[in-house]
C-alpha cells in the first residue's frame, strides 16, 4: 500500500505536497506507520540519513515536493495602459537543475496599475492525457492555444515538481483532503493572478486533484481499482471543463470568458479540475468542505458493530445492518463523497475579505469522475451524456452556446442554504457509509441592509439533511429537476 506525507503549504506560492514513497508497516499498533522513518526517500536522495542526526532522527529526504497547483502560464498581458501582449513567467534549465525563473516573485503592483502588471489569461498543466474537444474558444484574436503536446517545458514531471518560484503570479489557498487506503484526494482554491484577485477583479475556483496509488500519479479511475473496503470498482474515464480569462478586466460589468473542455480515458493522467465553474468575476469561492462516506477506518458498520457490541446484543431483534427495502444505506462505498464550497462577494475584497454569500453542495460519484445532485451515474440509472447538467443545459442562460453544452461534463450543484438575502458561512459535514445522506450544519445570518454595513438582524445555526434515493426519480416533469426545500426552480445553476 502506498502513503504520503501530507506536508502541504499555500499562498501565492502555491500547493505543495511532500513527495510521494512506499510505505511498509511494521510493529504494533503504537508504532505509528505513518512515521517519516518509513517513507522511502525517491531516488535514495537523502540529505541526512535516518538514525545519523539526533536533530533529524528520521532523516532529511532531499527529494523535491509535489505541487498540486502550479500551471503553466501561456497567455499573459500587461494591464498598465493599453492592453498589450506580455511574456509568461518561464524557466530556464541549461544552468539549474531546479530551474531559474525570469520574473521576480515579490510582486509589487497590488493597487492596480503599480509594479508588476502582468496578468494570466490562459494556461495548462502537466502531465495531463485529456484531449481538447473544442479550442474554438480560445483561437480568436489575442488567445494561443497550448497543451502538453506542444508546450516548450521539456523538464520531467511537469508542473508536479515545479518550484514555487517559476510562476510566482498566481495563488491557492483553502486546502482540504483526506486518504482512504490508497485513494488520495484533494481540494483547494486557486487563481491565476494573485494581484488581481487581491482586489476582487480576479476569483478563486475550487479544484479537486486525485490519486489511486497514494500520490504517485495522479489520474482518473482506473479501469479496475479495489477501494479501502476490498471492493472493486471499474472507471470509463470523465471530463473536465477549465474557464479562462477574458482580454479585459472585469472590474466593471462583466465580459464573456473562453471555455475549453477535456476527456480523459480511465487511468489517465488528469489536470485539476475546476468544479465550481462560476460564471462572473462578482462571485469567488472561499472555505471548502468535505466529507467521506461513512467510516474513516474503511469498513462498514457491518463489519464493525458486532464486533464491539460483543454477546450483549440480540440479533433477533436488533441488526447493525440495515435491511430497507430500498438499499443497505449500512455498506460503505467508497467511491462516493461529498463536497460542499462556498461563495463570497468579490465586490468586498478590496475592503478585506469577500464577505460570505451562498453554500452549494454535491455528491462525487466514482471516485469524482461525476459530481452530481440530480443525475445518478454509479448504478447505471442514468447516462450522464442524457441527463447530466450541464452536458445538458436546461434552458440555463449561462450554458447554452459554450463549449460547456453536449461536452459530457457532469457538474451538478446545488444550494444547501436558504436562497434570497442569507448569508452562510463555515459549513460542517457528515455522511452516511452509502453516502446516500448527507448531513450539514452552518451559520446563517441576514443583514439589516444587505450592504454589509447594516446590523445582523438575524443569525443561526443552520442543519439540514439530503437524502439521495437510488434508481428513483420523480415521475412529476416539472420535479425532475428541482428538490424540494432548494432555490431550484427547474434549472440546476452552481451558483
Amino acid at each position: 500500500m502506498k502513503k504520503i506525507s501530507i506536508a502541504v503549504a499555500m499562498g501565492a506560492m502555491g500547493l505543495v505536497l511532500s513527495a510521494p514513497a512506499a510505505l511498509a508497516i511494521v510493529g504494533t499498533i503504537d508504532d505509528n506507520p505513518y512515521a517519516f522513518k518509513y517513507m522511502v526517500c525517491e531516488d535514495d536522495n537523502w540529505l541526512v540519513l535516518p538514525d545519523t542526526n539526533p536533530y533529524y532522527p528520521g532523516g532529511v529526504c532531499g527529494a523535491p515536493a509535489t505541487n498540486l497547483s502550479s500551471v503553466v502560464p501561456d497567455e499573459c498581458k500587461d494591464d498598465s495602459g493599453e492592453v498589450q501582449d506580455q511574456p509568461c513567467p518561464t524557466v530556464d534549465f541549461t544552468s539549474s537543475t531546479y530551474g531559474i525563473g525570469d520574473t521576480n516573485p515579490i510582486l509589487q503592483g497590488y493597487i492596480q496599475g503599480e509594479g508588476n502588471t502582468v496578468r494570466v489569461l490562459t494556461w495548462h498543466q502537466c502531465p495531463s492525457d485529456g484531449t481538447a474537444q473544442d479550442t474554438s474558444e480560445l483561437t480568436g484574436e489575442g488567445y494561443t492555444y497550448v497543451d502538453c503536446d506542444t508546450d516548450d517545458r521539456t523538464d520531467d514531471y511537469v508542473n508536479l515538481k515545479d518550484q514555487s518560484w517559476y510562476n510566482p503570479l498566481d495563488v491557492s489557498k483553502g486546502h482540504r483532503g483526506f486518504l482512504d487506503g490508497d485513494f488520495v484526494q484533494f481540494l483547494y482554491a486557486w487563481s491565476p493572478n494573485w494581484r488581481t484577485n487581491a482586489v476582487g477583479n480576479d476569483r478563486y475556483e475550487l479544484y479537486v486533484r486525485r490519486s489511486f496509488d497514494g500520490g504517485v500519479t495522479w489520474q482518473t479511475t482506473p479501469g479496475s481499482f479495489t477501494a479501502s473496503t476490498g471492493e472493486s470498482f471499474s472507471g470509463d474515464g470523465t471530463v473536465t471543463c477549465e474557464t479562462y480569462r477574458s482580454l479585459e478586466t472585469q472590474s466593471q460589468g462583466e465580459t464573456l470568458e473562453p471555455h475549453v473542455c477535456y476527456e480523459y480515458g480511465a487511468e489517465a493522467n488528469e489536470q485539476a479540475r475546476n468544479v465550481t465553474q462560476h460564471d462572473r468575476m462578482r462571485v469567488t469561492t472561499l472555505d471548502p468542505r468535505y466529507s467521506i462516506a461513512g467510516s474513516p477506518l474503511g469498513k462498514s458498520i457491518t463489519d464493525t458493530c458486532l464486533d464491539v457490541m460483543g454477546d450483549v446484543i440480540d440479533t433477533s431483534t436488533w441488526s447493525c445492518d440495515d435491511t430497507s427495502e430500498v438499499q443497505d444505506t449500512d455498506l460503505r462505498n467508497a467511491s462516493r463523497y461529498f463536497i460542499v464550497y462556498e461563495t463570497g462577494d468579490n465586490n468586498t475584497v478590496v475592503d478585506g475579505e469577500a464577505e460570505p454569500d451562498d453554500l452549494f453542495y454535491s455528491r462525487a460519484e466514482g471516485f469524482g469522475d461525476d459530481y452530481v445532485v440530480w443525475t445518478e451515474t454509479d448504478t447505471g440509472y442514468d447516462n450522464p451524456d442524457d441527463v447530466c447538467y450541464p452536458t445538458v443545459p436546461y434552458e440555463d442562460e449561462k450554458v447554452v452556446g459554450t463549449v460547456i453544452e453536449g461536452s459530457g461534463f457532469c457538474n451538478e450543484f446545488d444550494r444547501l442554504n436558504s436562497a434570497g438575502d442569507t448569508h452562510s458561512s463555515e459549513a460542517d459535514l457528515e455522511a452516511n457509509p452509502d453516502a446516500s445522506k448527507l448531513y450539514a450544519v452552518w451559520s446563517q445570518w441576514v443583514f439589516e441592509n444587505d450592504d454589509y454595513e447594516g446590523e445582523i438582524i438575524e443569525s443561526e445555526a443552520m442543519a439540514r439533511r439530503v437524502w439521495w434515493i437510488d434508481d428513483w426519480r420523480s415521475t412529476n416533469e416539472d420535479l425532475i429537476w428541482t428538490l424540494p426545500g432548494t432555490s431550484q426552480q427547474g434549472t440546476p445553476v452552481n451558483q
